[in-house]
């Protein structure tokens, strides 16, 4: 799998522009279509899309979990580079690299590979409809993640689901009534496509619960409590999955995992270790905040498997330790850790929180109580049986906050979701816009694509 993800020459094979509005290549058209005609080939082509997701910071992992953790209240930043620090004082311009390189570039980058598979899945001759199901359904899903993590950063984007640059070169942005109809069509589709067993022996491609997994959290989003229930409980009924001890959440095909990125760069585990984890003689670049290291409770497992500490110059530094490997330089080694996408503890969360929602108390509280088990903490159940839906639905959110802390801008996204973000931020952020809570669409692009409006409030 690993020999397969480092293949470079079907990457070769899409070009990309400046414009990432604008990336058809005729004279690839060929080539491309090459590659459809077997099953080895056809899935190697899908393989390149994970492999661009993995080698890359984005909206999948890495880019979303740091810049969107000190943009809220979860980290801040301890160095000097300014598109970094516009993140860290919630202020970023227009012209801010992370956004345009990291999230707005990669993610159509992302996308116009996925167009392109799937248009040549759906036109090829020579392969199986069950491969064709597997690997559209892969690209399905994938598709639906970037666009769902778009519109909750930027709010309307264009929604490019085509290669032709004549359609796609000058775009206006898409209402965000038919992008979540896109990313629920898409869903539904990838579901009905993939089968419940993963495609290799581990869980760095997509099954049928991780489609299930993501429409839970569109769901969840979308207020659909018993959509979102029952989304989750056809997971978590699986028994496929399991919670498993806090230091073993974050390994290669753990227990907990539904969905994961294997790390493709040479010498590295994850993006997120290596950029959470300081060198030798270095702070943290990213440093938890008060306000999330005080909202863990007394004897909280996840305080000593999560969070590492460093002293530097008399001052202690709380950083990210859910993944615990920077670097290892051994060439052809296995990663130890993959990236996590998707796992058990967020689904039982998201039940627990439709629950309450549909009035199921005592099933909201057992979902919340297997989380605080493995963590070690008090059980809702024991010390507080008769909790009223306000307060338990209170106890659920803070354990999202601590569960999910600095993991795939959970705690942004919620804070968003929930209507909480310029009520929590206006407290810490002395310079803090209710218009913040949508990021900027960079200038560039919008100076290639007239068609681009700009956010409120840029």
């Amino acid at each position: 799998m690993r020999r397969q993800f480092l293949l470079t020459a079907i990457i070769c094979c899409f070009s990309f522009s400046c414009n990432l509005l604008n990336v058809d290549n005729p004279a690839n058209k060929a080539v491309g279509d090459d590659l459809f005609k077997n099953k080895e080939t056809a899935e190697t082509a899908v393989l390149g899309i994970y492999s661009l997701i993995a080698g890359t910071s984005n909206i999948f992992m890495a880019a979303i979990t740091s810049y969107s953790a000190i943009y809220a209240d979860e980290a801040f930043y301890t160095g000097q580079t300014i598109p970094i620090q516009e993140f860290n004082n919630s202020a970023i311009s227009t012209i801010n690299t992370v956004i345009e390189g990291n999230f707005w570039n990669n993610s159509y980058r992302f996308a116009y590979q996925i167009n392109t598979c799937l248009e040549k899945l759906s036109n090829s001759k020579g392969i199986s409809e069950a491969t064709k199901n597997q690997l559209s359904g892969e690209c399905k899903l994938l598709r639906a993640f970037i666009y769902f993590q778009m519109l909750q950063l930027f709010g309307k984007v264009p929604l490019i689901t085509v290669t032709d640059y004549r359609v796609n070169e000058n775009m206006p942005r898409t209402e965000t009534d038919a992008i979540r109809k896109s990313i629920l069509t898409d869903l539904l589709s990838a579901k009905e496509l993939l089968s419940e067993a993963y495609p290799t022996n581990e869980k760095v491609r997509a099954n049928k619960y991780a489609a299930a997994a993501l429409l839970a959290r569109f769901y969840l989003h979308q207020q659909q409590w018993q959509a979102a229930e029952k989304e989750a409980t056809e997971i978590i009924n699986t028994g496929r999955y399991q919670l498993t001890a806090p230091d073993d959440v974050f390994l290669a095909n753990s227990a907990e995992a539904i969905f994961q990125i294997q790390p493709v760069l040479v010498g590295y585990n994850t993006m997120e270790g290596n950029t959470f984890i300081p060198t030798d003689a270095a702070r943290p670049a990213f440093a938890l905040t008060t306000y999330l290291t005080s909202a863990f409770e007394a004897n909280d497992k996840r305080w000593k498997s999560w969070v590492a500490s460093k002293v530097i110059n008399g001052i202690t530094y709380y950083y990210p330790f859910k993944y615990k490997r920077k670097a290892d330089f051994i060439l052809n080694s296995k990663p130890l850790e993959y990236n996590m996408i998707f796992r058990l503890a967020e689904i039982l969360l998201i039940r627990a929180e439709s629950r309450v929602h549909l009035n199921a108390l005592p099933g909201a509280i057992a979902d919340l109580d297997a989380i605080r088990l493995r963590a070690g903490l008090p059980l809702v159940q024991t010390t507080n049986p008769g909790i009223s839906a306000a307060e338990l639905y209170e106890k659920i959110e803070r354990e999202r906050r601590i569960e999910l802390f600095m993991e795939c801008g959970h705690r942004w996204l919620d804070l968003r979701r929930t209507g909480k973000a310029s009520e929590t931020l206006q407290a810490i952020k002395s310079d803090w816009k209710a218009t913040r809570e949508l990021w900027p669409i960079p200038q560039a692009q919008r100076t290639l694509n007239p068609a681009l409006t700009q956010n409120d409030g840029y």
